[in-house]
């Protein structure tokens, strides 16, 4: 894959909520465009929180919380001019309860956009939804929300797609489709995920977390190269 300019750096980022347990200490790493990220370490690592450092240091606003949103302690997180930043929600922002399905997706664009029902109707067989446009979306079932907000991070295209285990409300066909899709994306996606069947068939660099260290390791190649080569180091 032809990988570009570096889109994302971290600069010896430091992190902590007590000043006693810090998260990160003087972490480095950098991500070229197009590239595809696997975030890999032990829970409570701080894998979440790359997330939010990279939001807030993205200006995103449209639907992002301050919760998650963070600012390093000391060091800078880059990202490169006019680059977007998207993820995929958790849960489903309250103000959208009485928007149709087709009104929710409007609200992904600045601008209108005139094939919004092909795009959604595309975007939706890539996380397996069958849905009538005109449904409320306070009418979905909470795996069915899980799934509109995976497609709405998707159907925006930024430049820097975040995921967070977004194979959660999938069934295989569902991971397949997703899977597909992340493979053609021509822009760069960071995921945390604990599927390493659908990690391996995309990734092609890891950053991992180390709890210990509170240092990030960046490596290069599949998933499955890069866990023999974390596991040959130990």
């Amino acid at each position: 894959m032809n990988h570009g300019n570096v889109i994302l750096r971290f600069d010896q980022v430091s992190f902590h909520y007590d000043p006693n347990k810090p998260i990160l200490d003087e972490a480095s790493f950098s991500v070229r465009e197009n590239a595809k990220i696997t975030i890999m370490g032990q829970n409570g690592a701080g894998k979440s929180t790359i997330f939010k450092l990279i939001l807030g240091a993205s200006g995103v606003k449209e639907d992002i919380t301050e919760d998650m949103t963070l600012k390093p302690i000391s060091g800078k997180v880059h990202i490169l001019n006019g680059a977007s930043v998207g993820i995929g929600l958790q849960v489903m922002p309250k103000r959208f309860f009485e928007h149709t399905v087709l009104e929710y997706f409007e609200t992904a664009f600045a601008e209108k956009t005139y094939n919004l029902e092909k795009l959604v109707k595309d975007v939706l067989e890539v996380v397996q939804l069958t849905t009538a446009l005109d449904k409320k979306i306070k009418d979905f079932s909470g795996g069915q929300l899980a799934r509109l907000l995976l497609a709405y991070a998707l159907i925006q295209e930024p430049d820097v797609l975040l995921l967070d285990e977004p194979t959660n409300n999938l069934d295989t066909e569902g991971i397949n489709h997703l899977t597909g899709f992340l493979m053609t994306y021509e822009k760069t996606v960071i995921v945390i995920s604990h599927d390493a069947n659908f990690l391996n068939s995309f990734t092609d660099g890891v950053l991992n977390l180390d709890v210990y260290t509170k240092k990030v390791e960046q490596y290069v190649g599949d998933y499955f190269d890069v866990i023999e080569q974390i596991a040959g180091q130990i």
